[in-house]
């Protein structure tokens, strides 16, 4: 079992004494997560899915499934990894777990069908954003504020908090 994330709210050890220093190396990994993370939520469980072969469709469970072809994630155990390098545990189960959106077949990453139609529009715009720290909670987490631009061209502001897994920053939440 991983850390948990909490959500913090207001004056949960906000004080000038819990500021820290955040290297640019951490920054480095930071931005490599936060843009891992959209092109997670653009192309694999957001806005999108991993391409697949609709002509080698099978049913299951009466459930239809196609066979996932991604030069980039191409086995389920692949797309485990990607995801257990940018998020904590609980994120991962959520994602693989909640939707089943894919699943492995006979050693093939197959993607559930009846997910196609229900994508939802891109929010933001992953490819230019700004990264400021924000506070360490009671627990140890970081919350950082992104500042980006929406899809239609307003600038946002999300907050993301990370944890510390065996000495690695990874993402409390799925931000799509």
């Amino acid at each position: 079992g991983g850390k948990k994330c909490t959500a913090c709210l207001n004056g949960c050890g906000n004080t000038e004494e819990n500021k820290v220093y955040i290297g640019e190396g951490k920054m480095t990994v930071l931005r490599s997560l936060v843009s891992t993370n959209g092109f997670i939520a653009d192309e694999i469980f957001g806005s999108a899915h991993l391409p697949v072969d609709m002509s080698k469709t099978i049913t299951q469970d009466n459930l239809t499934f196609a066979p996932v072809v991604s030069d980039k994630i191409s086995t389920y155990a692949e797309l485990e990894a990607l995801l257990n390098s940018v998020y904590t545990e609980d994120v991962v189960n959520t994602l693989l777990n909640e939707t089943k959106k894919y699943v492995e077949i006979d050693g093939v990453l197959y993607f559930d069908v009846q997910y196609e139609q229900s994508e939802t529009k891109k929010k933001y715009d992953w490819s230019d954003f700004e990264i400021e720290y924000d506070k360490t909670t009671e627990d140890g987490n970081q919350i950082f504020t992104i500042s980006l631009k929406k899809t239609n061209g307003w600038k946002s502001k999300i907050e993301i908090e990370t944890a510390d897994i065996g000495g690695m920053p990874r993402l409390c939440g799925f931000y799509s």
